[in-house]
């Protein structure tokens, strides 16, 4: 069975549409990771928006989609999703995106869903500018949210794609859970975005900035925007200031904020922002050492000398103190032992793969903050030079894992693992165990819930019981289990509440659309019958 790399998702809504992408050939002997990513897969299936569409791809050295178009999100759906999901293998091999992008990117478009696509990634492609080259060349059309996982995945590519395409990125290591850092992406698609950012200079005569980072024109909420420019021209006199402008639009509405900063660079040895600003020009030229067009060859090669930032056509090489001379000689191989930890509960390094996600909103008013620091016009770099990375491609034994036991709090979805009857008889120990997880796996397409004997079994309560409590005997049972289900979450699930408040959202809409009038007397006696401390006003909308 293939494994999943990317859900592609369209919303009904004039908002931003949802999508999703992600490679998956993970290590073989990572099968806790494969647990990790189906539990962010079926999390994410949950929290999906009835009316969005969208589609999952699995990728490697070939690639599969489960439907052959991106579809309607409803319960059939998200069923057969959720099938799919729980028996993915990591099977395809290799992590070649190209392919699938272009496959996504040539697909009908539906009006009035804006594309959103969600990358996620173990490790590197033998492509990277080609792929971010593709990205950027339907960036006009789309949002790439890229998920770099582990310690192998590719800085380059991850923040690349994310760059020109106007997203965001986000990198998953050591103890840090996928589930969140996926969810709040989600999030963050559907949220309102600081639109149309540019800035403008007011500086003395015989002065003029060169922007030097790549054009960013949306912000998200949480991001930062850096920039750095070069001031070059005549050194104004001491006293002499200048002034930056930023503009931009939120909601509709635009703003600007004007800073005011003196022109005397402030002395600094290490050249630490030139470094960083030479970098980020590098981004924006360097485009691999095939595809950079010769015009701007020149400038990648000046500036990543000048200032020791590695680039396609330079390298760095090692240098013997005493002779002051290249090291010559043959490369000796030398093997170095790779540590492994046997724990759930930890990440292991993964190469080659990923997944996908996809958000809800949350309109808050995001006002950007600007600093600024003048290093003078034309300032020399330090020399440099970088080693290229190399791909390195290792074949390891599928190990058995001792029964690992992840904390009670982690949501450990029921998912079907390749690794022996004994991984398979600890998953569903785990999921008996897990309430959250249970519940979770109980919710429809449309955010209800049904009044059925698995509610119960969460609940800790006889079915009958529940049914005898219901306080008007003409509600609908389901808006009853369902805010029970909502009580229940707010009250036993707090600490990973970013990891399920998306469908919990969902949940509270149906309500306020089906229990009408009764809400707030279904809500009363829930909270009594519970004996819920939670506050009623998390019901609002």
């Amino acid at each position: 069975m293939v494994c999943p790399c990317g859900l592609l998702t369209r919303q009904e809504e004039p908002v931003p549409l949802k999508s999703i992408l992600g490679p998956c050939p993970f290590d073989p002997f990572s099968t806790v990771s494969i647990f990790f990513l189906q539990e962010t897969l079926i999390l994410i299936l949950k929290s999906l928006p009835i009316g969005c569409y969208f589609n999952i791809y699995g990728f490697g050295s070939s690639f599969e989609a489960f439907f052959p178009k991106s579809v309607k999100y409803d319960q059939r759906t998200m069923e057969e999703a959720l099938r799919r999901v729980k028996l993915m293998r990591a099977d395809l091999g290799g992590t070649e995106m190209l392919a699938p992008l272009q496959a996504i990117y040539g697909g009908p478009s539906i009006p009035g869903h804006p594309l959103q696509l969600f990358v996620f990634t173990d490790g590197e492609v033998s492509d990277t500018f080609r792929v971010i080259k593709e990205v950027e060349s339907n960036g006009q059309k789309h949002r790439c949210f890229s998920f770099g996982i582990g310690e192998g995945a590719s800085t380059s590519l991850i923040k690349g794609i994310a760059r020109v395409s106007q997203g965001a990125s986000e990198f998953i290591t050591g103890r840090e859970r996928m589930q969140s850092k996926a969810l709040r992406a989600l999030k963050h698609s559907l949220q309102p975005v600081v639109e149309d950012v540019s800035l403008s200079w007011d500086l003395p005569q015989g002065l003029s900035a060169k922007m030097l980072s790549p054009e960013q024109t949306v912000i998200f909420k949480g991001q930062r925007l850096i920039v750095y420019a070069q001031l070059t021209g005549m050194m104004p006199p001491a006293e002499a200031t200048g002034d930056v402008c930023l503009k931009y639009a939120l909601q509709g509405k635009s703003f600007e904020n004007k800073v005011a900063f003196s022109l005397q660079p402030k002395h600094d040895a290490n050249l630490t922002i030139h470094r960083l600003a030479a970098k980020s020009f590098l981004q924006t030229k360097d485009m691999g050492f095939r595809e950079t067009p010769a015009s701007d060859k020149k400038d990648v090669l000046k500036v990543s000398i000048e200032c020791g930032v590695i680039s396609s056509y330079t390298a760095f090489i090692a240098i013997n103190k005493d002779l002051n001379k290249p090291v010559q000689g043959p490369l000796v191989r030398r093997d170095i032992p790779r540590p492994f930890i046997f724990c759930a509960a930890l990440m292991p390094r993964l190469r080659g793969g990923g997944a996908p996600l996809e958000a809800s909103s949350c309109p808050d008013v995001l006002q950007p903050r600007m600093s600024t620091h003048y290093l003078g016009p034309d300032k020399p770099h330090a020399l440099g030079h970088k080693k290229k990375k190399e791909g390195v491609f290792l074949q390891k034994t599928c190990l058995m894992m001792d029964r690992p036991h992840p904390p009670t709090n982690r949501t450990n979805l029921e998912i079907h693992q390749p690794g022996g009857d004994l991984f398979e008889k600890h998953q569903a120990e785990v999921f008996e165990d897990n309430h959250l997880v249970q519940l979770i796996s109980l919710q429809k397409a449309d955010g209800s819930w049904d009044l059925n004997e698995g509610l119960a079994l969460v609940l800790g309560m006889k079915l009958e019981d529940i049914q005898a409590a219901l306080p008007l005997k003409n509600a609908d049972s389901s808006s009853w289990a369902t805010v029970l289900a909502v009580l229940w979450l707010h009250a036993n699930g707090k600490p990973m509440k970013c990891e399920w408040e998306l469908l919990e959202r969902k949940a509270v809409a149906w309500i306020h659309l089906h229990a009408g009038s009764t809400r707030q007397v279904l809500v009363q006696a829930a909270i009594t019958f519970l004996k819920s401390p939670v506050d009623p006003a998390v019901f609002a909308l």
